[in-house]
């Protein structure tokens, strides 16, 4: 689907996926209001927005508390999922002038997620997510997240960055040669943050971290530890965590 625009609109009580989008060009969801509760039950699952192979997708002037995820780039998942015409790529997203109450990460790549590239999460408040970025790096799907910036966000989360496994319905199958999964070529810069935790990022034989670049970033954290060893060409500048310098 071609030339798509939404706007204007109060989406709320979902009791899954709030709003999914599968393969669209030019898509732009303006000014939505998308909420779930969290009382007197959390409504699982319910995502505010799917991207699911799509590209050229402007989202902006959007407030989303949702359950799970704010903005998903999906796309497929399994060991042949890059060799299924169903499955793709997320390209040249951009995700501005929004605000996120309480939800389980502003931006996630994956899990159900080959590849994205080319996006831009900017200009935005956060309050109450669990997570600012999240890439859910699957041992039995070849991904690749590449090209992602994230600039000019204030407000608090529980995690500044994740980065780990994740294994919900790890099912390998018959295939024997998964290859590694990427995640390279990351900004984060000019963030004013306070969080619990810093850098929650997981070493993995699964999967290659590389070229990441944080600048201008004011961090008050619980947890401020950063280790620079689990990724390859990692340059911070002008990062202060709990008023320190990190060099």
């Amino acid at each position: 689907m071609q030339n798509v625009q939404v706007g204007g609109i109060k989406i709320a009580n979902s009791p899954y996926w709030s709003t999914h989008y599968y393969k669209c060009c030019n898509l732009k969801l303006l000014s939505l209001h998308i909420t779930t509760p969290r009382k007197p039950m959390e409504a699982p699952s319910t995502d505010a927005v799917d991207l699911d192979v799509c590209k050229n997708v402007l989202i902006k002037n959007c407030y989303m508390s949702v359950c799970d995820d704010a903005v998903c780039l999906k796309g497929g998942k399994g060991p042949w999922a890059d060799q299924d015409a169903n499955n793709g790529s997320n390209e040249d997203i951009i995700i501005e002038n929004c605000q996120y109450g309480y939800c389980h990460s502003a931006l996630t790549c994956g899990s159900e997620s080959v590849h994205n590239r080319n996006i831009i999460f900017r200009h935005s408040t956060v309050d109450k997510a669990l997570i600012l970025l999240h890439f859910k790096m699957r041992p039995d799907t070849p991904q690749k997240y590449e090209y992602i910036l994230v600039e000019n966000i204030k407000g608090n989360a529980t995690s500044f960055i994740t980065i780990a496994p994740w294994s919900q319905f790890y099912d390998l199958k018959d295939r024997k040669d998964i290859p590694l999964s990427y995640a390279e070529n990351i900004t984060m810069r000019n963030i004013d943050l306070k969080c619990n935790i810093f850098f929650n990022v997981k070493p993995s034989k699964q999967y290659q971290l590389s070229d990441f670049y944080f600048q201008n970033l004011y961090i008050q954290a619980k947890e401020g530890d950063i280790d620079k060893s689990i990724i390859k060409s990692f340059i911070t500048k002008n990062v202060t965590i709990n008023l320190l310098k990190v060099e």
